[in-house]
């Protein structure tokens, strides 16, 4: 899985994959308040909050509809793909000799596990409540990306100064204060009476939040050693329709991986003969509600939403995703707010625009130190910093040439160097 997000700057086509990004980011937008709108609609059908093995069949039968039909899309799109252009594209061939790793397994699993706990918020609580308590996600993110960084240089056996060095390239006071803002925010939201805060919704919803917001560390993190191995000219030459393929490709992997468990635990339930899920089945396709039309709209745009939502992702950072996510949050309790007749007080309406300044003040171009997490965190700072100053004229050419990402930090500069 390629990143190009550290390439846009560096190319002629900068300004088509900017517009595929804007492309991208409004079809993820709009499908997920169809997805979202859908399944509370497919919840509410069924009187679930009082019978909690219901509610929990219902969600694993949704996650897993979701999850296999986007590998069935996601498939399909690449076989046709593979007939239309041969080998001119090398993406699509390479999704048929990738090898698994521990950790597309671990991903995943994670990208199940947030899915089912989205699902179950939905079934708990509105879809305006899931959205708001998910506003956290770019905070879940930077914790997690902390937490990453301390664990890796204490497997590396690395000095605290230089663990918090790396810390400090992450965590800011501008970062702090947006935090301070988005939790402020996100609380006015949800101390609405309009909003019926359930525990085990908001409880779903955290959990989810984390999940994603670990999948989309841990996916950067390993994409970034996949790139690694590349020489610089081999990232020159990158389209936007490359760049779409790619992301599509991610999506492959990562919802097959996540199928797969909650294949196993569907038809687990069905071996057993699990008297409940048969029931439940049974009901749907009988159903005159139209149950069964609301559980196919859940899937398909839940399958659509995604695949724009992982292409955002090949496209751009770890953070600069999440901060998306957050845009798509407010679109979304304003969605689902104006469907479902939930009435915004002002505390409310103060609470997004708390959350929406707090996700602009937390983005502060951290894009590409994210990117570079993993192995590729420089030497020592005092070691690099005076060389790195004297001979920075003269190898600026070779760095623009080789795409070579840069992090500064005062009084001396560091390097990341990603090849």
């Amino acid at each position: 899985m390629n990143d190009y997000s550290s390439a846009l700057p560096c190319f002629s086509g900068g300004l088509s994959l900017s517009a595929l990004i804007a492309i991208c980011t409004s079809c993820w937008y709009i499908s997920s308040n169809f997805n979202a709108i859908a399944s509370q609609v497919l919840f509410s059908k069924f009187d679930v909050n009082e019978q909690d093995v219901q509610t929990v069949l219902l969600a694993q039968l949704l996650t897993t509809s979701q999850l296999v039909l986007g590998t069935i899309f996601s498939i399909t799109f690449f076989t046709c793909h593979r007939l239309v252009y041969g080998k001119t594209q090398g993406n699509s061939k390479k999704l048929f000799k990738k090898k698994v790793n521990v950790y597309d397994f671990i991903i995943g699993v994670l990208h199940y596990v947030g899915s089912m706990c989205t699902n179950m918020g939905f079934a708990y609580g509105s879809a305006s409540l899931v959205q708001c308590v998910k506003l956290l996600e770019p905070i879940e993110t930077l914790i997690l990306m902390v937490l990453a960084i301390i664990v890796r240089d204490n497997i590396l056996s690395k000095s605290w100064d230089t663990t918090k060095l790396e810390i400090q390239q992450i965590v800011s006071i501008r970062k702090v204060a947006s935090t301070f803002i988005i939790i402020g925010g996100t609380t006015l939201l949800l101390t609405q009476k309009s909003m019926q805060p359930n525990p085990k919704s908001i409880t779903f919803a955290l959990v989810s939040g984390c999940c994603m917001a670990s999948r989309n560390v841990l996916k950067k993190t390993t994409s970034s050693s996949n790139n690694s191995g590349m020489k610089g000219g081999q990232k020159e030459e990158v389209s936007s329709h490359g760049a779409f393929v790619a992301g599509v490709q991610s999506f492959t992997f990562i919802t097959t991986m996540a199928a797969i468990p909650a294949m196993a635990v569907t038809l687990l339930c069905y071996v057993r003969n699990f008297s409940p899920l048969n029931a439940l089945v049974s009901s749907l396709f009988k159903s005159e509600n139209g149950a069964l039309e609301y559980l196919g709209r859940a899937v398909v745009f839940h399958c659509l939403y995604n695949v724009f939502s992982i292409t955002v992702l090949s496209l751009t950072s770890a953070t600069t995703h999440s901060l998306m996510n957050v845009g798509k949050r407010i679109v979304n309790v304003l969605a689902a707010a104006a469907y479902f007749g939930v009435n915004l007080s002002v505390s409310g309406k103060a609470g997004i625009c708390l959350a929406a300044v707090g996700a602009f003040i937390y983005n502060d171009n951290s894009a590409e130190r994210i990117n570079s997490l993993g192995k590729y965190f420089a030497r020592d700072k005092r070691e690099n910093g005076f060389q790195r100053k004297n001979s920075e004229e003269r190898h600026v050419d070779s760095q623009i040439s080789e795409e070579v990402p840069l992090v500064d930090s005062s009084p001396c500069k560091m390097r990341i160097n990603v090849v």
